[in-house]
């Protein structure tokens, strides 16, 4: 891939000492920020575009099953085709062994279209969800 072919403000709006303006996140690091964003975004949040987002907040207030964990791979899927036409989902690994303890950690990974077939970029973001009583 060639060298800061994406880039994307940074989602905290730091500020980059040097030319004192907002920092820029470039190649993965815009992918990721951007995936991230998606995900934690609800749908209807992001004024415009009602259906951008996953809403993976609302599955934490949800009887945990079998059906929800493929629920949430599935919207996961399917807002990051819709919404990050820089990367495709490769696998979502949903571990619910601490589910007892009100906590679901998920980990996204997801190929960086753009880079060499016989090469491809893989990255993968973890969350940790938990829910507060």
């Amino acid at each position: 891939m060639p060298v800061n072919q994406y880039s994307d403000f940074d989602i905290n709006f730091n500020r980059n000492e040097y030319i004192n303006d907002v920092s820029v996140m470039k190649d993965r690091h815009a992918i990721r920020q951007s995936i991230m964003n998606i995900v934690l975004t609800r749908p209807g949040e992001k004024p415009f575009k009602p259906s951008f987002g996953v809403g993976i907040h609302d599955y934490l207030f949800e009887n945990w099953t079998p059906m929800n964990a493929s629920f949430l791979e599935r919207d996961i899927v399917w807002a990051v085709r819709a919404w990050e036409p820089r990367a495709e989902v490769e696998s979502i690994i949903i571990d619910e062994d601490n589910i007892d303890s009100n906590e679901v950690s998920i980990e996204i990974r997801f190929v960086i279209l753009g880079g060499s077939l016989s090469n491809p970029i893989i990255e993968s973001i973890q969350l940790a969800l938990t829910k507060v009583r």
